[in-house]
Parts: C-alpha cells; sequence; structure tokens
C-alpha cells in the first residue's frame, strides 16, 4: 500500500511542475509580446488574415477618377457600338432576303415570291424596332424615312395580295421590281441615317469629352468600326471623325491620347472622303509637325509615320492629289529618315520606310529629297542593324533602292554604301509561311529588286559588281525555277530583263554558261515563253 500511495505522489508531483511549466512559457511570451511594436506586430499577422468582404469593396471600385460623370459617357459609347452592330447585322440578313427574292423573280418562282416578300416585311418591322430601341431621342427626318419604308412595305403587300392566281399566265416583273426598287432606297437610306446618327454620337463625344479614358475608350470603337470595312470608314469621315480626331492632336492637354488619336485616322483614312476631310483640317501640316518634333517621342511620331503611309498609299484613288503635301515633301523626308535611324523595334522601322517608299512614287521631288540626305546611306545602314528583318520592311526598302536608282548620284551613294550587296541577299528571299500575304510581299521584294538591280547597271562597274558578287546565277535561278519565284510572272520578266542589261555591259563573253546564253540570245518573249513553260507537259 505504501508503495502505491509513493507512486501517486510522484506523478502529482510531475503533474504539478508540468503546468508550471506552461505558466512560465506563457508568461515569457506575453512578455515578449509586449516588446513589440503593435504595428509591427498587425503587419506579421495580416499575411495570416484576409477580409472578403473588404477586398471585394476594394476590387469592385474603378481606378479612374471622376467616375460619376465619366462611366456614362464610357457606356454610351459602348451602347452605340453595341447598336451599330445589332443594325448592321439586321441589315445584312435583309440585303440576302432581297438577292433571294429577285433570284426568284428572275427564275419566274412565282409560287414562293409572296413568302419570300412577306419575309423581307418582316424583316423590315425588325429593323424598325432596332432602331426605335437603340436611338431614344428620334430625329425627325429618321422618322419620316421609317414611315416611307411602312409605306413601301404596304405597297407590296397590296400587290402580292392582288396578284392572285397565275393560272399559267407570264406575270409582268415591272411592278413588282420597281416596288422592290423602291423598298431598297428607303431601306439603304435609314440604315444609313440610323448608322451616321450613332457614329455622330460617338464623334461627338470625343470632341466634347475632357477625360483621357473616355476619349481613349470612345476611339478604340471607332477604331473597331473602321476595321470593319470601307463603309464604316465613309460613314465615319462624313460625321467629321477625321477632324475631330485631328483636332485631338492638336489639342496638348489630351497629350496622352494622340496616339489613338493618329491610329484611328490611319484606320479610316482609306476612302477619298477620309482623304478629303484631311485635307480640309490641315491633316499633312499637322503630321509633319508631329514627325518634325523629336521630343514627342518614338511612339508617336511612328503613328503619325503610319497615316502618312496609308495617305498615300499607291492603292488609294486620289492619294496624288493631297493638298499641302509638296509644301511639307523636304522636311517630311528629312523626319521619316531621321526616324529610320531612330527606330529601335522593327516595326517603327517598318512605319517609316513604308512611308517613303509610298512617297516616291508621288513625284519625282521626292527622289531628289531623298538623294540630297544620303537616303540610301541610311536606309542600308539600318538593314545592316537587322531593322529590317521581316519580309514586309524588305518590300519598302527594295522599293525605296529601286525608285532612287533612276538618279545617276543615288546610283553611286547605293554602289559606294554596299546598296548592291543588300540586294542581292534579296533576290534569295523566301516567304517564310505559307500566308497569301507573305508570298505575295515575296514576290514584291524580288520583282522590285530585279528591277533595282536593272536600273544600277547603267554604270559598267555595277554590272562587274553584281557578277563578281554571284548576282547572275540568283538571276537565272529565279527565271529557270518556278517556285524560286514563286510562279510570277513579274518577278520572270525583270529578272530577264537585268541578264540582258548585264549581259550589254559587260559582253556576252563574260557570261558563257549555256543556261545564260539560252535567256539572252532569244527575244525577251522568247525568253519569257520558254520559261513559263518550263514545268508544263504536253501529252
Amino acid at each position: 500500500m505504501e508503495g502505491i500511495e509513493n507512486t501517486q505522489a510522484s506523478r502529482r508531483v510531475k503533474k504539478w511542475l508540468t503546468q508550471q511549466n506552461l505558466i512560465l512559457k506563457l508568461q515569457m511570451t506575453i512578455a515578449n509580446m509586449t516588446k513589440i511594436d503593435s504595428v509591427q506586430k498587425w503587419l506579421q499577422d495580416l499575411r495570416f488574415m484576409t477580409e472578403p468582404e473588404c477586398m471585394s469593396v476594394l476590387q469592385g471600385k474603378s481606378i479612374s477618377g471622376n467616375n460619376t460623370s465619366v462611366e456614362p459617357m464610357v457606356a454610351a459609347a459602348k451602347s452605340n457600338k453595341d447598336s451599330i452592330d445589332a443594325i448592321r447585322s439586321r441589315a445584312a440578313v435583309i440585303s440576302v432576303e432581297f438577292a433571294k427574292v429577285f433570284k426568284k423573280i428572275e427564275k419566274e418562282r412565282w409560287k414562293h415570291l409572296k413568302s419570300a416578300s412577306v419575309r423581307i416585311t418582316s424583316h423590315m418591322r425588325s429593323l424598325l424596332h432596332e432602331i426605335n430601341t437603340c436611338i431614344h431621342d428620334m430625329p425627325p427626318y429618321l422618322f419620316e424615312e421609317e414611315a416611307a419604308i411602312m409605306e413601301e412595305c404596304a405597297k407590296l403587300s397590296q400587290y402580292l395580295e392582288s396578284m392572285g392566281e397565275t393560272n399559267g399566265h407570264k406575270l409582268s416583273t415591272t411592278p413588282i421590281v420597281n416596288s422592290l426598287t423602291e423598298l431598297g432606297k428607303s431601306f439603304s437610306t435609314v440604315v444609313d441615317m440610323a448608322l451616321g446618327y450613332l457614329v455622330q454620337s460617338m464623334v461627338q463625344t470625343v470632341d466634347e469629352s475632357n477625360s483621357a479614358y473616355c476619349v481613349q475608350s470612345t476611339i478604340s470603337h471607332i477604331i473597331s468600326l473602321g476595321l470593319e470595312g470601307e463603309h464604316m470608314c465613309y460613314l465615319i469621315a462624313r460625321e467629321g471623325g477625321v477632324k475631330t480626331l485631328f483636332d485631338l492632336c492638336r489639342d496638348d492637354s489630351m497629350s496622352q491620347t494622340h496616339c489613338q488619336a493618329l491610329r484611328g485616322i490611319a484606320t479610316i483614312s482609306c476612302v477619298s472622303e477620309s482623304i478629303s476631310a484631311l485635307e480640309k483640317t490641315g491633316g499633312v501640316e499637322c503630321l509633319t509637325d508631329i514627325l518634325c518634333n523629336i521630343s514627342l517621342g518614338e511612339s508617336m511620331r511612328s503613328e503619325a509615320a503610319g497615316v502618312i503611309a496609308q495617305i498615300t498609299s499607291p492603292s488609294m484613288n486620289h492619294y496624288q492629289h493631297i493638298m499641302g503635301f509638296i509644301e511639307n515633301l523636304d522636311d517630311l523626308i528629312r523626319a521619316l529618315l531621321n526616324l529610320c535611324v531612330q527606330a529601335s523595334t522593327h516595326e517603327v522601322f517598318l512605319l517609316a520606310t513604308a512611308a517613303i517608299a509610298n512617297i516616291t512614287f508621288m513625284d519625282s521631288m521626292a527622289v531628289d529629297c531623298l538623294s540630297s540626305y544620303n537616303a540610301a546611306k541610311i536606309i542600308v545602314a539600318a538593314c545592316s542593324m537587322n531593322k529590317a528583318e521581316s519580309v514586309f520592311a524588305k518590300d519598302q526598302v527594295a522599293t525605296i533602292l529601286a525608285n532612287m536608282s533612276v538618279l545617276d548620284a543615288s546610283v553611286s551613294e547605293i554602289k559606294d554604301n554596299n546598296g548592291i550587296q543588300l540586294l542581292l541577299s534579296y533576290l534569295q528571299q523566301r516567304p517564310l509561311q505559307n500566308s497569301d500575304a507573305e508570298i505575295a510581299a515575296s514576290e514584291r521584294v524580288l520583282q522590285k529588286t530585279a528591277i533595282a538591280v536593272t536600273r544600277l547597271c547603267r554604270a559598267p562597274e555595277n554590272a562587274s559588281i553584281i557578277v563578281q558578287n554571284k548576282g547572275v546565277p540568283l538571276l537565272v535561278n529565279l527565271c529557270r525555277n518556278i517556285k524560286a519565284r514563286n510562279n510570277s510572272d513579274g518577278v520572270l520578266i525583270a529578272s530577264l530583263a537585268a541578264l540582258r542589261k548585264i549581259s550589254s555591259l559587260i559582253g556576252p563573253e563574260c557570261l558563257d554558261v549555256l543556261d545564260v546564253q539560252q535567256l539572252i540570245k532569244p527575244t525577251l518573249i522568247d525568253s519569257y515563253l520558254i520559261c513559263s513553260q518550263m514545268e508544263e507537259s504536253f501529252v
């Protein structure tokens, strides 16, 4: 019994000692905690604490200031863009239905004509409902056009009801065609007016808003519309979009929106109406001022170069008659060449060279200006720094050098700065990707390079340099190998012309190779026929 009592007593002592140790450790911990700064302790605990409600409130807040006045304008611009998309979608459906009806009339399928016409009138009513939903303050002129559409729909329905049974007789198509034509005119007019009203609202937002965030958001919608086709670009220009964007570029207080405004101008400047608006607002002078102002930075000047490249594109119908262009030609070329020198990316160099290349097609003075500023030296030096790695940049470089080669002074400059060697390297250009754009660009590079080689061979020493640098085998390969020239007749003719020019300068004995002689001795047409039919099979 005594042994059992001793054991129990020892257990109680151990338990008491354990409790005392725990109490002592707790006291030491509390003492240490009181020595830590309260803010520091809070920061330590904060790593393991989350307050979901506070985080949700913070994440729901907008970063931009003046939300009460800006957000409704941003929402309105987005709503206008969505409304335009909805109206255009319904208009496309109606256009398809019109085409179906006219095809039925052409094939005299009178039994199906009534149902097809009913679908058109039904879609018309849906379109008018969509317009009334999108445009809250309907202008009077739009009401009048809507009434005209309803009147034409009624006439069409009345005529179809009066047709009755054909009984095998051939009906006259003139009344129904006239009715559908009038309805189509009213339909086109009302869609044009509705879209124009919504576009005008977006342009007014850019013009009147003092918020850079709101302006940038609206311009992004305008750019998106411009990318949808020339008709939207025409509407934006008609409703004052070009003038508004240039006015924005002149407003120093909205400098953060200038790059996007210039991008918007470049996007919509693919129609003659945009070019006319650009002329009226002094756009060329504005673009020249931007390009010449080095303090504005590379990004904004590259956007201005993009606008120049767009409005001077040879695909434009009126690109040779831009008011103010000749007066600012010298400053433009000098500024664009400086941009080529300072370009930090391939994209900036591409925009600058594209603008220069297009300008060389506009006036012969452009080539003189390029020669006076040592453009060949600048362009070749930039290429040696790998600024023209893409096939599209090489296309612009080949264009510039080919157009400069018409001047004797430029021929010497190109030769002295290793421009001939650069051009010969372009004769080996192949598309890196199997895309239509790259294949077409590769063909242009080959053709323009061959043209440049031909023009440079006005000087016999240049022809010798081409022979020494293995240029003749490259030209022969383009003539003989259909795949090498992407089956392009333009590349073939340019290459044949270059070979004949070289032969005429250095003598045929220096090109005493059977392949070369077969391309030089026959007439140009015969050589062309031989090369173009080499891989054809005659059975």
